[in-house]
């Protein structure tokens, strides 16, 4: 369930559960309520809900929106002293974009980019496309300059082509990401956007609890204009209507001993750089717990792959394949013999 309070002016959701109320019922001659028209929608979530928690455990994937973990998040540090005059307010420019070091020839495709901080300098996520033209280097060269496409001054209106740090310029970061796809979270099917949060910059040895932050919040027309009537030629058209609520998850990292959940949900567990816990595709709520019990009762305790029991001669007399010489001591303080079997 929503934690949002919808009970409240305006909106006067007063839907409770214990009423036993299951449809409404409007009639001819008789004023429609703004809160019938909520209870409405409350009425029919509430069905949502019920099926898919007797369906769905919270959190679960519903719809595959993959979750993944790279040690592999390749950084370059700029020098943004020496780079072009705007680069920090162009820095999204570099985005999609082919760099070449006009010095090692190397060539890498940026796909994320990070603001300068107090303590870190603008850094630039790539995937490497080509060796340098040595054919043997791999990576940017510390302090070389690196231009987009080939071409100096193609970031961005006003920038030059950028220069790395003089020390350090590259190291290997650790990201997580997530496709497109639904979870089942507070009873609702909610969708995630593809999203990608850069876990440890320059290490990939992280250690942090990745899930998704569930925010609700209430659009209104004021803060989003698609909300204003639609009506072309009407006399309504762009008239202020019926507010929203809605439904964000955002991918994010919290510490391992975190217990942060009340708008969490947990997906996977790194620590040091290994992945410990990852949730399942679809983990089914009474339904997988009922197919469990049913395997369980058809089928108990069994083994999959059974002991091999081996029986042979205890003594060998060099035809029978036995295990010991005739009248060797063996373990138990007896003597070799044909008397005997070992197993």
């Amino acid at each position: 369930m929503e934690k949002t309070n919808l009970n409240v002016s305006p909106y006067y959701d007063d839907f409770a559960e214990s009423k036993d109320f299951h449809r409404v019922l409007f009639r001819p001659g008789f004023a429609v309520q703004a809160r019938e028209l909520t209870q409405l929608q409350s009425i029919l979530q509430n069905q949502v809900e019920k099926h898919g928690r007797h369906v769905f455990k919270e959190g679960t994937v519903v719809i595959p929106g993959a979750v993944g973990f790279t040690d592999e998040f390749y950084a370059v540090k700029l020098d943004s002293t020496l780079s072009g005059a705007d680069i920090s307010s162009q820095i999204q420019d570099y985005v999609g974009k082919r760099i070449t070091g006009t010095t090692s020839g190397v060539v890498a495709e940026v796909i994320k980019v990070d603001a300068a901080t107090t303590d870190d300098p603008i850094t630039l996520y790539v995937k490497y496309i080509r060796t340098g033209t040595d054919n043997v280097t791999t990576v940017f060269a510390n302090g070389e300059r690196i231009s987009a496409n080939g071409t100096v001054g193609s970031f961005g209106s006003g920038v030059d082509s950028a220069q790395l740090n003089a020390t350090n310029a590259t190291a290997t970061g650790s990201a997580a990401n997530i496709e497109e796809g639904v979870y089942f979270i507070r009873g609702h099917f909610v969708r995630v956007a593809e999203q990608r949060i850069v876990l440890d910059k320059y290490t990939n040895t992280p250690s942090y609890r990745v899930g998704l932050v569930i925010t609700e919040s209430l659009e209104t027309p004021e803060e989003d204009t698609s909300l204003l009537d639609n009506a072309q030629g009407t006399s309504n058209v762009n008239a202020k209507g019926a507010h929203r609520l809605k439904f964000t998850l955002t991918l994010s990292k919290l510490a391992l001993d975190s217990s942060a959940d009340e708008n969490f949900v947990e997906l996977i567990r790194i620590d040091n750089g290994i992945i410990k816990e990852k949730a399942r595709n679809t983990e089914y709520s009474v339904l997988g717990d009922t197919l469990a019990r049913r395997t369980f009762d058809e089928s108990g305790d069994y083994t999959v792959r059974d002991f091999q029991i081996d029986i042979r001669e205890n003594a060998n007399d060099g035809l029978n394949n036995g295990i010991y010489s005739i009248g060797a001591r063996i373990d138990d303080g007896n003597t070799a013999s044909d008397d005997f079997l070992s197993v």
